[in-house]
């Protein structure tokens, strides 16, 4: 692969590792395309690899064509089933499609009419949810959340070209998620919107532990989502009332909220409504892996992000140094154990290098070479392990996060190539799904 070394400085002995790594991951997909046996499962997340790491890789008219007989695959697959409206995930669903898509098309030129005619489709579908969703009260984090809500679809929307009429839509999705920082009376007391009642949450084990349901905080699924898409609105100087007044309200919650250990940030995964009301977090609800989907590292990063489109300059240095605190930690003290980009090491790789494309802080990437060998060390040692256990494969219970065959985003070989791949290229953009960029 070729890169750009002016861009991060790695030892030879990482540079090779990492390079290797990239190398075995790509030649695996070509293995599989020239056998014919490439999973559709991941489809969208190889067309991602291959876009993002298309200046770096040889052979380009070849994984020009790999690419494009996936997307033309998709395109069957779209014309013969159809969309499902419902589905519109930036990261689980159509919105991804539109992403990855759209990422071949301005890498090689190729399917600009198709990504043009997929983005409209998206806009469609999620103005049109916004609407449907404004008549409804009742709050779920599927409607809201990054993977499948309303804030990572915005978050894309938002740096496309609209029309007038199109732009006043998406003002009705910015409405929507304004609405959510509003307050309603739940058992006699003022709660805001953003409130999951019991019988809204997604899992069993959370209707036990918060009875009378929860705020979430983290990034995947929480409030900070919507706090980063509506700070981006702003900043693009969309005039929605309320728009500026929500995004201060949700931000307070969070500083409000935000206790330090040993000078480390600490956030609640969920919140109580109990807590909620008094104002204090149980100690054993503060989250304390360094992880992307709940951890301390995405929502300080999103919280920088917030107080720099707004241009609130004290709280984004304030923001910076939490984040430049909990990245310099030792490896052990991010409390991960996988390599994923969701749960494991590569979010925290991802984190410091999009930081770190962001204002060339070199306190960002002290220790990113640490971070390199463990994401690969954990890696391998998992392939090793499946190929003594193949049957833990099979085992729900002991889900294995990391490994080739599993070419998926965010628990996936792929994801751990991207954060790799963003080491040596800043020409990546997946960040954006995530909304760490």
């Amino acid at each position: 692969m070729e890169y750009n070394r002016n861009y991060i400085n790695l030892s030879d002995n990482t540079r090779v590792k990492l390079e290797k790594f990239l190398g075995d991951i790509y030649s695996y997909i070509e293995t599989e395309y020239d056998k014919g046996i490439l999973n559709p499962i991941y489809y969208r997340d190889i067309i991602l690899l291959i876009s993002e790491g298309f200046p770096c890789l040889k052979n380009k008219e070849k994984w020009e064509k790999i690419g494009y007989d996936i997307c033309k695959a998709i395109k069957q697959d779209l014309e013969n089933y159809g969309v499902v409206e419902n589905d519109i995930g930036m990261i689980s669903g159509f919105g991804y499609t539109c992403f990855v898509v759209s990422k071949y098309s301005r890498r090689t030129g190729n399917l600009k009419r198709f990504s043009n005619s997929l983005n409209k489709l998206l806009f469609d579908f999620v103005t049109n949810k916004a609407e449907v969703f404004k008549k409804d009260p009742e709050t779920f984090m599927s409607k809201y959340d990054v993977i499948s809500g309303l804030s990572g679809s915005l978050y894309y929307l938002l740096d496309l070209s609209w029309s007038e009429d199109e732009l006043k839509k998406l003002e009705d999705v910015i409405s929507y998620l304004v609405d959510l920082t509003k307050y309603y009376n739940y058992k006699g007391n003022s709660v805001m919107n953003f409130h999951i009642t019991r019988e809204n949450q997604f899992r069993d084990d959370e209707k036990e532990e918060f009875p009378n349901g929860n705020f979430n905080f983290g990034i995947s699924h929480g409030m900070i989502g919507p706090l980063i898409a509506l700070s981006k609105a702003f900043s693009l100087g969309y005039k929605v009332d309320g728009l500026k007044e929500s995004i201060v309200e949700l931000f307070g919650l969070y500083e409000k909220f935000k206790v330090y250990k040993d000078n480390i940030a600490l956030w609640p995964s969920q919140l109580s409504l109990e807590e909620y009301l008094i104002g204090k977090c149980e100690e054993e609800h503060y989250h304390l892996a360094s992880s992307w989907c709940y951890g301390n590292i995405s929502i300080a990063r999103g919280l920088q992000k917030v107080a720099k489109n707004m241009s609130w300059s004290e709280k984004e240095n304030l923001y910076k140094d939490d984040l430049i605190n909990i990245i310099n930690q030792p490896n052990a003290n991010y409390n991960l154990l996988s390599p994923a980009l969701c749960h494991g090491y590569s979010s925290v790789l991802s984190i410091k290098t999009f930081s770190y494309m962001n204002d060339r802080d070199y306190r960002y990437i002290n220790n990113i070479e640490e971070n390199i060998d463990i994401i690969i060390k954990v890696f391998e040692e998992n392939n090793e392990y499946i190929e003594k256990h193949k049957e833990v494969l099979e085992d729900r219970d002991n889900f294995i996060e990391g490994y080739f065959d599993d070419l998926s985003l965010l628990n996936g070989a792929l994801g751990i190539s991207l954060a790799l791949l963003s080491v040596i290229s800043e020409d990546v953009e997946y960040g954006k799904l995530l909304l760490i960029d």
